[in-house]
C-alpha cells in the first residue's frame, strides 16, 4: 500500500455536524507576543493570530495561539472538507498553510510529514480548490445571463399639469 499523503482522493460521507462548524466562532486563549500574557479572544475557528491590546501590558499586540490547539481545529475542518473532490490531508495542508497561515515546517510536523510532501500536498489542494471557485464563478454567471429580466410595474399614468 502506498504512502497515505500520496494516494489518490478518497471519499467520505458529507452532511455531517462537522460541515456545520466550519463557520463558528470559538473561544481560544492566545499568548501576547510582547510580554506573555495569556489572553481569551473569540474568533473564527481557524484562527492563529489576533491582534488587541495586551490586558497586561497595554500594547497593541499580535498575540498567538498555541499551534497545536490550530491543528486539532484544522484537523475537525478537513475531515468535513473531505468529500471524493481531496483527501482529507489535502485538505488539512491547504487549511493549515492558506487558512491558518502556518509555517511549512510546523505543518509538517503536525502532519507528520516533510515540508516538500506538504507543498505537494497544499498545491495539488490549491488547484482544486481555484477550479471549485472557477466552476462556481462560471455557474454564477450562467445563471445571472439567463435569468429572466424582471420587467418593473407599469405606473399609472398622471395627468400632465398643463393638460
Amino acid at each position: 500500500m502506498g504512502d497515505p499523503d500520496t494516494e489518490g482522493e478518497g471519499s467520505s460521507e458529507g452532511g455531517s455536524e462537522a460541515e456545520t462548524a466550519l463557520d463558528e466562532t470559538v473561544e481560544r486563549s492566545f499568548t501576547c507576543t510582547f510580554c506573555g500574557f495569556g489572553m481569551i479572544h473569540e474568533v473564527p475557528l481557524l484562527q492563529a493570530e489576533a491582534q488587541s491590546v495586551c490586558y497586561n501590558c497595554g500594547d497593541w499586540t499580535t498575540q498567538s495561539a498555541d499551534s497545536e490547539v490550530v491543528v486539532r481545529a484544522a484537523e475537525t475542518a478537513a475531515e468535513a472538507l473531505a468529500d471524493g473532490l481531496m483527501t482529507e490531508r489535502q485538505a488539512l495542508a491547504y487549511l493549515l498553510r492558506e487558512v491558518a497561515g502556518l509555517d511549512r515546517q510546523t505543518t509538517a510536523d503536525a502532519m507528520e510529514s516533510t515540508p516538500s510532501n506538504v507543498d505537494n500536498l497544499q498545491r495539488r489542494a490549491s488547484e482544486k480548490v481555484d477550479a471549485a471557485r472557477d466552476l462556481v464563478d462560471g455557474l454564477e454567471t450562467l445563471e445571472s445571463t439567463t435569468a429572466p429580466e424582471e420587467t418593473p410595474e407599469e405606473l399609472p399614468e398622471t395627468p400632465d399639469a398643463d393638460g
